[in-house]
């Protein structure tokens, strides 16, 4: 069975060979083949070689087109740093007060900043994998490309002080990331993830992610899906627990929870939304490999169903490449 075929059965509820294993290897799939993470964020070659390689080495079931959580608010006009070996950071955000909304323009994802890099490197994965593999790209949800425009702290205020700003922030973040999700998808994107960090209830309360996210997502997912995304992934980080209950009524199929919330909470939660996870991300770094695969094979007992094996958020950039063979070896080799 292949990894394509093995994540969409999983998807679908029909039969599988073993438990499907899909950790979240962004930038770590350069250190791991030897490039800088700015030679990995700027270079579209780059990008999906390391994709490919870590793939075919480590036997990972998805590999993903994404460079870093910047790329969208840079294209719209937020400007970068960009350090050698660590990702890139916006130093000036495009949006200092809310007159600055009205001129906002959505970028071309062909043409603006580095989103046409990303768009090629989701092509040349799909061209070299075909359908052997799941090529995953991911997106930010709206929330978290608004924060990313403004600066955190600036959307803060505005949530507490001017929503009408804020919905229009949210409706252009939602606009300019079904255009660049589009783009991927007709190239070669076999599934979208919305990779939402700022959703999760340590950064916002759950009210603001079910009264101004959630419907944004449902809308977004419907949308997704009659483009031609194989399945819609959620991935928020942190003790979601009050926001779970909503996921199954946002059109998602796997989201990923992290390690602060047990797997059977979520499985109840989310009522047959299938669930990726659990691995504490720190432990990539700091623990031995069968420390890693004990855990592992301890999220497998829990989830006791239709699960996706994984790390509870994007793997640290220092992670140890022998953990990540361990979590895919208690994958292989856990009965179903």
């Amino acid at each position: 069975m292949t990894s394509y075929e093995r994540v969409l059965n999983t998807i679908e509820g029909k039969g599988i060979d073993r438990v499907s294993a899909a950790p979240e290897i962004f930038g770590l799939s350069a250190r791991i083949n030897g490039y800088t993470i700015k030679q990995y964020v700027t270079d579209a070659q780059t990008l999906a070689l390391c994709q490919i390689k870590s793939q075919q080495v480590f036997g990972c079931d998805i590999v993903f087109a994404f460079a870093d959580t910047a790329l969208e608010a840079e294209a719209v006009g937020c400007r970068l740093y960009y350090p050698d070996n660590a990702y890139p950071y916006i130093v000036d955000h495009i949006i200092k007060t809310s007159k600055d909304i009205d001129k906002l323009k959505i970028p071309d994802p062909f043409r603006d900043g580095r989103m046409p890099l990303v768009v090629e490197a989701c092509r040349s994965m799909h061209n070299e994998l075909k359908d052997d593999c799941v090529v995953t790209a991911c997106v930010p949800g709206p929330i978290s490309l608004a924060a990313q425009l403004s600066g955190l702290e600036t959307f803060m205020f505005l949530i507490a002080d001017d929503l009408d700003s804020v919905e229009k922030i949210l409706n252009f973040s939602e606009d300019v990331i079904m255009r660049y999700a589009e783009a991927l998808l007709k190239s070669g994107a076999h599934s979208i993830m919305l990779f939402d960090p700022v959703a999760s209830p340590a950064v916002v309360p759950p009210s603001v992610f079910k009264d101004l996210e959630a419907p944004r997502l449902k809308r977004m997912t419907d949308a997704l899906r009659a483009m031609g995304s194989k399945f819609l992934w959620l991935s928020i980080a942190g003790a979601t627990q009050k926001i779970l209950p909503l996921f199954s009524g946002i059109g998602i199929d796997l989201a990923t929870v992290d390690y602060v919330v047990p797997i059977s909470d979520a499985i109840r939660l989310t009522e047959g939304v299938i669930i990726n996870g659990n691995i504490k991300p720190l432990s990539f770094v700091t623990a031995q490999p069968d420390e890693i695969k004990q855990i592992a094979i301890n999220c497998l007992n829990e989830a006791k169903g239709r699960f996706i094996l994984g790390s509870g958020c994007e793997m640290p950039l220092e992670s140890k490449p022998e953990n990540i063979g361990a979590l895919i070896d208690a994958a292989v080799s856990s009965p179903l």
